[in-house]
């Protein structure tokens, strides 16, 4: 397979001068222009752009990660491929912790036959009930070592874990977690300053959904002190995910995170939940919460104003970026791809480069997805705009 004609966005350039060369699901060459062939597919000068890795996702088309079975699987990866994603970290929610272990073991298992899926990620029970946001407090649990010890017998399938730092066992946690490769995000979190400190020296490297279900910076005594949201915006080793999508951080936010983060420490996420792809006032469910579709985003039936997870596909956090925080096109894609995959220790994704998986995502002038390939495999086709041009 020879993807030609092409603009290609690298990490800190777009170029038009090269080819890319697909064998057997990799990246094989990146030879300047060649003679054209019965193997090219001619994209017409649209982008050629890496696929996206979603960190945390709880769910799509009407479908949750905590259904655990192959249909709510495929329906979930089937609809974030719509939006780019080719990798993405099925995210379980606050439940009954047996519940939490089914969904690792079919996670893991299905895994082998869903090449999107490239992993879990654990968010909660053992977040803050202060800032459980639309997690199931009835769930929210400390995290004893017999807990912490059920998890680590999943620790290939769990790339990334929320622990709020300051809850009960949680330093002795994150460091367990560290050991076993697992990235440990602080999040739904009431910490203190001091509290994110001890979590950074104990191995957290990351923060969940910046700016939602976290301290900020609180009065005591005389001074201000920083929460969990000013250290991780002010500490060069922590990658904060953003969800930047216009309902959950407003554009300024944006933007302050990019100023403050830079290209590097920000991976886009879109927490999207059941709700995502549904009609607007539909209602599903969240960890057993009734939720529902209004205005594009996802909320809770009962609680008016409070979301529940997002509606969004990655491709629409990517235009925000740059319509709202005045992002380039490749920096805004490093950080719907490459950052997210180093995050996720997923090393031959992420980026177009000889040797990486043939991950990749075709786009429209109007950054519109087109079509979207997983190990040079087509997993999504929109109805064609030019068929001449893109068969």
């Amino acid at each position: 397979m020879i993807f030609t004609n092409a603009r290609i966005i690298f990490p800190d350039a777009i170029r038009d001068d090269v080819d890319v060369v697909v064998r057997e699901g990799k990246i094989a060459e990146l030879p300047t222009r060649i003679e054209p062939s019965i193997e090219a597919i001619d994209l017409g000068g649209y982008f050629l752009a890496p696929g996206f890795v979603d960190l945390h996702m709880h769910g799509g088309n009407g479908h949750d990660v905590m259904e655990a079975n192959v249909n709510a699987f495929r329906a979930i990866c089937d609809y974030h491929a719509s939006g780019g994603t080719t990798s993405l970290l099925l995210t379980t929610a606050t439940a009954p912790f047996p519940e939490i272990l089914l969904a690792l073991t079919q996670i893991g298992k299905l895994g082998e036959e869903i090449p999107q899926i490239a992993g879990a990620h654990v968010e909660g029970p053992f977040i803050s009930r202060e800032q459980a946001g639309a997690q199931n407090p009835e769930f929210i649990c400390e995290a004893s070592a017999d807990l912490v010890g059920c998890l680590l017998e999943h620790r290939d399938v769990i790339k990334r874990i929320t622990i709020a730092p300051e809850t009960k066992g949680a330093l002795a946690a994150i460091k367990e977690f560290y050991a076993a490769g697992i990235v440990v995000s602080g999040g739904h979190s009431n910490a203190w300053e001091e509290d994110a400190r001890a979590a950074l020296e104990n191995g957290m490297r990351s923060v969940t959904h910046t700016f939602n279900c976290m301290s900020s910076a609180r009065r005591r005594g005389t001074k201000r002190v920083a929460g969990l949201l000013e250290f991780a915006l002010s500490e060069p080793k922590i990658c904060c995910e953003l969800i930047a999508e216009e309902h959950h951080v407003s554009p300024a936010l944006m933007k302050l995170a990019y100023c403050a983060k830079g290209v590097d420490g920000i991976s886009l996420v879109t927490d999207a939940t059941a709700g995502a792809g549904l009609a607007e006032e539909t209602t599903f469910q969240l960890a057993g919460k009734k939720c529902i579709v209004k205005n594009g985003a996802c909320f809770l039936a009962d609680n008016n104003g409070a979301l529940a997870g997002s509606a969004s596909r990655v491709i629409g956090l990517v235009r925000a970026m740059i319509r709202n925080a005045g992002v380039s096109l490749p920096n805004a894609i490093a950080m719907a791809s490459l950052n997210p995959a180093r995050e996720a220790g997923l090393l031959e994704k992420g980026e177009i480069a000889i040797g990486k998986d043939a991950d990749l995502v075709v786009l429209s002038p109007e950054l519109e997805v087109v079509r979207t390939y997983v190990a040079g495999s087509l997993s999504f086709r929109a109805e064609s705009r030019n068929p001449e041009v893109l068969p």
